[in-house]
């Protein structure tokens, strides 16, 4: 029997699920404010590796094991950051 804490369906606590959609939200919205950025403000075309710099962070998030709310905020940061950072360099 799960306890109420836990996610039905998986032994990660419910607390940490949402903290994993939390973090894949501000990924996807970074994804999708870099493509956008890209292609109609800077008119760029992104290599594979840019065009997914949020993705990876979110790999790296997923990789570590620690779903806890300081490290999806720091790992949410990160990619926000990533993304600037891309933006940044094909602006120049």
């Amino acid at each position: 029997m799960a306890s109420p804490h836990t996610h039905p369906h998986r032994h990660t606590p419910a607390w940490a699920a949402s903290y994993d959609v939390r973090l894949s939200f501000v990924v996807a919205a970074c994804l999708l404010i870099e493509a956008v950025v890209a292609k109609e403000v800077l008119d760029v075309s992104l290599d594979y590796f840019s065009q997914m710099a949020a993705l990876w962070v979110f790999i790296a998030y997923l990789v570590t094991g620690r779903h806890d709310k300081s490290t999806a905020r720091a790992f949410g940061l990160a990619a926000i950051a990533v993304t600037a950072a891309v933006l940044g360099l094909y602006a120049l």
